[in-house]
């Protein structure tokens, strides 16, 4: 008798969290200019950490913290967008040229489109996306993938590429400064930086959206 109240005491719950995670997926409204540039800028950092550690898991947490909690993603919205980052990262890693690279960042960019209703090219984000990942390892000049991102910046934050650009040159810079320290030589302290130098960049991308409408 306990176990089958403990049972209906589970479902209860079950049933109450699946109708919770619907709601709060309906009323979610994302925005991809909102966004903190100083969280960004750490939890980006950290991103970066996770990714070179090769923590799976972790990063996908860490996205999720920036899907739902600087961009305003649903839970649900925010776990798939975490998932398709994560593999696409570890396709990538593993090899650059991988096919089922694309087919995830355009999974991604499709949910990002579809809960944010911003029109944009969906296959033309995930390219260009795969693009300047692909460009920095192969150690093109940083102003070449610079204008990659920025190019992408314009897409997902409304801004022009030219508005864009600033802040991808910081960003770009910031992984310089880890590249120069790869192979095991970054320290917390080296860390710490890539976190300022990214919220810079970031602080610089949110001015431009504040000046456009």
């Amino acid at each position: 008798m306990r176990i089958k109240s403990l049972c209906r005491i589970g479902l209860m719950a079950l049933a109450a969290g699946l109708v919770l995670v619907f709601a709060q997926d309906r009323t979610a409204r994302p925005n991809p200019r909102s966004f903190d540039p100083q969280e960004m800028g750490r939890l980006e950092s950290a991103m970066w950490r996770s990714y070179y550690d090769g923590q799976w898991l972790r990063l996908i947490g860490q996205t999720m913290q920036v899907s739902c909690g600087q961009y305003g993603f649903s839970w649900w919205d925010g776990a798939r967008l975490s998932k398709h980052a994560a593999i696409a990262a570890m396709y990538f890693r593993r090899e650059t040229n991988d096919p089922r690279c694309i087919g995830q960042l355009e999974s991604y960019y499709g949910i990002v489109r579809h809960a944010t209703r911003i029109s944009f090219d969906v296959s033309e984000a995930a390219r260009l996306e795969l693009q300047w990942w692909q460009e920095r390892r192969r150690d093109v000049p940083p102003a070449q993938y610079a204008r990659t991102i920025a190019r992408l910046s314009g897409f997902i934050h409304g801004v022009g590429e030219v508005e864009a650009m600033e802040s991808a040159l910081l960003r770009t810079h910031a992984m310089v400064y880890r590249d120069a320290r790869r192979d095991g030589k970054m320290t917390d302290a080296d860390w710490e930086e890539v976190s300022r130098q990214l919220t810079a960049a970031y602080t610089v991308l949110k001015n431009e959206v504040i000046r456009t409408p």
